[in-house]
């Protein structure tokens, strides 16, 4: 059975051990730097993977129907989505 949360875990730990600078990635070998770019891919992925759950529950609980009391309404926002890029400080299109 997978464990969802402990690959998570295990893969920011996998990319933390990395390193911790430009430097420290300048430093590895090719065969650990092209190993470890894939480790970033595979950490992201599962970032990606809650960050699309978080955005639809959000989403579900602003939905329109729920008027003023939708989480984004209370939270002074007009849509989710305004609601989600101020807090990843992304913009429209």
């Amino acid at each position: 059975m997978m464990n969802l949360a402990e690959d998570l875990r295990q893969a920011a730990e996998a990319v933390a051990l990395l390193g911790s600078s430009s430097a420290d990635y300048e430093a590895l070998p090719d065969a650990a730097l092209l190993a470890g770019q894939g480790q970033i891919v595979s950490a992201r992925r599962l970032l990606d993977t809650r960050a699309a759950w978080m955005a639809g529950t959000i989403a579900r609980r602003s939905r329109p129907e729920l008027g003023h009391s939708g989480l984004a309404a209370r939270q002074g926002f007009l849509s989710p989505e305004a609601l989600i890029q101020k807090w990843t400080g992304s913009s429209k299109g």
